[in-house]
C-alpha cells in the first residue's frame, strides 16, 4: 500500500542513466538534509502526482492540455513551462 492507501502495482520504467543518477542524487540530498530515506520510486510517484495536479487544475492551460501531447517530450515541455509560470495562474 502507498501512503495514501492505494494498492501499489509493479511497472517497468525505462530511464536514462542521467535520469537514474538524478533520482539517486535527489534521494541522497533529501537524506542529508532531513535524515529521511526516500526511494527513487517515491520520487517518481511524487512526479506523477504533480502531473496529475497540473492536469486537474489546468486541463486547458495557456500552454495546452497535457492530453494534446503526442510524445513524452511534449509532456516534458508543458510541465516545465507550467512550473516556471506558476501553475496557479491558469
Amino acid at each position: 500500500m502507498s501512503g495514501n492507501g492505494s494498492r501499489l502495482e509493479r511497472v517497468n520504467l525505462m530511464l536514462s542513466s542521467e535520469e537514474s543518477e538524478w533520482l539517486n542524487q535527489l534521494a541522497m540530498e533529501i537524506r542529508q538534509q532531513t535524515g529521511a530515506s526516500v526511494s527513487r520510486s517515491e520520487i517518481v510517484r511524487a512526479a506523477i502526482a504533480a502531473l496529475r495536479e497540473l492536469h486537474r487544475f489546468c486541463p486547458q492551460s495557456q500552454f495546452g492540455a497535457l492530453t494534446a501531447a503526442k510524445k513524452g517530450t511534449d509532456l516534458r515541455v508543458l510541465a516545465i513551462l507550467a512550473i516556471r509560470a506558476g501553475v496557479l495562474h491558469c
